[in-house]
């Protein structure tokens, strides 16, 4: 009877990855249905496309949806390892939230690493990793430490405490106005830090959502 209730869990946890992928997936299908829109279309060099069609049988527009789709979903592989370094069991809660911060800077020095936390209900797990290194293996950290700009420290904390809250709703409405000030008078303003917030909950009709801030 032990083992066949080992192997239910391990079964639901499966199941559990399986739909946090899925649903990760399908949230940023957006990200190359773009690629597909006709305003898209009508911007290609059919010169472009053409060398793409010769170097590698696929043209610039088919090359971009296909790099698209392997990257989305090698980001819900990371997304689940992260999840599990940790041992969190999906089958086991009913829902988590997946903070993630990213340098924008596109000057030198590059830094490419992404550092994060999770936060479940009772527990907040801090980590880091290095996407561009060989092994890029995840490392705990404390993630709401001070940083040594103050800035980013301020918006971490008010992320993690709006999440802790329960005041979710208040980071879609920085969000809006985050992006209508980038549309307006921050037009010409590069933030040099993203966060890309992943709210998931089994029972909400959108099980999973994402929603993106930046430092400024």
């Amino acid at each position: 009877m032990k083992k066949i209730t080992i192997l239910f869990i391990l079964i639901c946890s499966y199941v559990n990855g399986q739909d946090f992928k899925e649903l990760y997936v399908e949230k940023m299908k957006g990200t190359w249905e773009f690629y597909k829109t006709e305003s898209f279309a009508e911007s290609i060099d059919p010169k472009m496309d053409s060398l793409y069609l010769k170097t590698n049988g696929k043209g610039y527009k088919e090359t971009l949806i296909e790099n698209q789709k392997n990257s989305v979903k090698e980001r819900s592989e990371k997304l689940l390892e992260i999840i599990n370094y940790f041992n969190v069991k999906l089958s086991e809660l009913d829902s988590l939230t997946i903070i993630e911060e990213k340098s924008l800077k596109n000057s030198l020095p590059m830094d490419f690493s992404k550092n994060g936390a999770i936060l479940t209900k009772d527990s907040i797990y801090g980590f880091t990793y290095s996407p561009e290194k060989e092994s890029s293996g995840l490392t705990r950290i404390d993630y709401f430490k001070n940083s040594k700009n103050p800035t980013i420290s301020q918006a971490k904390q008010i992320i993690g405490n709006l999440i802790i809250s329960g005041k979710t709703s208040y980071l879609d409405t920085i969000a809006k106005v985050e992006s209508d000030m980038f549309a307006g008078p921050l037009k010409d303003l590069s933030p040099e830090t993203e966060f890309e917030i992943i709210m998931y909950n089994k029972h909400n009709d959108e099980k999973l959502r994402t929603i993106y801030l930046h430092e400024t």
